[in-house]
């Protein structure tokens, strides 16, 4: 299968482009739901690493494919396939022509964090946040390092 994407500049530059697509990918670090009632956060997506019970990655390839992984309740789930760019808007479309999407993304370039934002049809907004992969592996050495 051959991904078109539509590529819209408009909201990004080269710097966040470059960031957006690097080959190392993004960790997920938060989900949250809100405007639910209630706002929650993940138990195991909560700002914290916590790699024994959850992990996620996703990598977003210059080609316009992506592969995210994500181990959860002892399973590790893998979903692929291409996603489009809309000016600040990205869309995935998984392995089975699924569409997911679309989410407002913000892409800071100083802290190397991803924000990923979709009101849902019951008026729930699941935001995710994603640190730099490389940026992530820094800041766990640096903690797990003894004083």
């Amino acid at each position: 299968m051959i991904y078109e994407a539509v590529l819209s500049l408009a909201t990004l530059n080269a710097d966040e482009t470059k960031i957006l697509q690097d080959p190392g990918g993004w960790e997920y670090i938060t989900i949250s739901d809100a405007d639910n009632g209630i706002q929650t956060k993940h138990t195991c997506f909560d700002g914290q690493p916590h790699p024994n019970e959850c992990s996620g990655t996703l990598i977003l390839n210059a080609n316009n494919t992506f592969v995210e992984k994500v181990h959860i309740h002892g399973k590790t789930v893998e979903r692929h396939g291409g996603y489009q760019l809309n000016g600040d808007e990205i869309t995935f479309v998984d392995e089975l022509g699924t569409s997911d999407g679309p989410y407002t993304m913000e892409v800071n370039t100083q802290t190397k964090r991803l924000v990923l934002q979709i009101k849902q049809a019951a008026g729930t907004l699941v935001r995710s946040e994603l640190e730099l992969e490389t940026e992530y592996k820094k800041q766990k050495q640096a903690r797990s390092k003894p004083q």
